[in-house]
């Protein structure tokens, strides 16, 4: 279970973010609301990019607003990416695990597989600004996915993840979060703008609005 409780976070202009919920997490979970209803933000706090002012985050009996980001037990898939240019797209996955360490053969294993999944195993040797949108939001979706399986990162946070794919890549992407992700356990709550998407991941809906005072 994750549960926000009296969360609040106070923007710039003096709108305040305030929420309280409790996900159960059995099933995926799909955030939609109107663009500015606070989706981002609520994301965004249980990254732990952003801190409230005040409430308690609890993911599986633990404090997350005690723990730093890089120990938080997620892994976050951004609406933008967050791809680096300058390194393939194999790198861009890899650095997903450790800045500097050599992947280990089971690591390998597994972002060959999730690239082969994907249908992106021949741009492991490309630079993002070399293919096209929405293949650059498999790589991104493959890297939230590799860390969550070599790291033991059991919540998922998935900001739009299949935004600008087509139907059939789209499937492709929902079919191997089910079998890969779901089916092993891994606690996903993602973010999307498509009224279908709960139907389709089979997934509970929870709608934001009137968050923001």
């Amino acid at each position: 279970m994750l549960e926000l409780s009296d969360i609040k976070f106070r923007y710039p202009k003096g709108e305040y973010f305030q929420f309280s919920y409790k996900f159960d997490l059995l099933t995926p979970v799909v955030i939609q609301g109107a663009s500015g209803s606070g989706k981002s933000t609520l994301l965004n706090i249980i990254a732990g990019l952003i801190s409230p002012s005040s409430g308690y985050l609890r993911f599986e009996d633990k404090n997350l607003l005690k723990i730093s980001p890089s120990e938080r037990p997620l892994s976050v898939l951004f609406q933008s990416g967050n791809l680096f240019d300058h390194i393939s797209c194999l790198r861009n996955v890899e650095i997903g695990l450790n800045m500097r360490s050599r992947i280990n053969s089971e690591e390998q294993f597994i972002i060959e597989e999730v690239f082969q999944n994907l249908g992106i195993s021949d741009h492991k040797n490309v630079l993002p600004t070399e293919i096209s949108g929405g293949q650059r939001k498999r790589i991104a979706l493959a890297r939230a996915i590799v860390r969550a399986k070599c790291l033991g990162k059991k919540l998922m946070l998935l900001d739009e993840p299949f935004n600008g794919l087509d139907f059939e890549t789209k499937s492709e992407c929902i079919n191997l979060l089910k079998d890969g992700c779901f089916k092993e356990g891994y606690k996903v709550i993602i973010v999307s703008h498509d009224n279908n998407d709960p139907t389709l991941l089979g997934a509970n809906r929870v709608k934001l609005e009137n968050i923001l005072r």
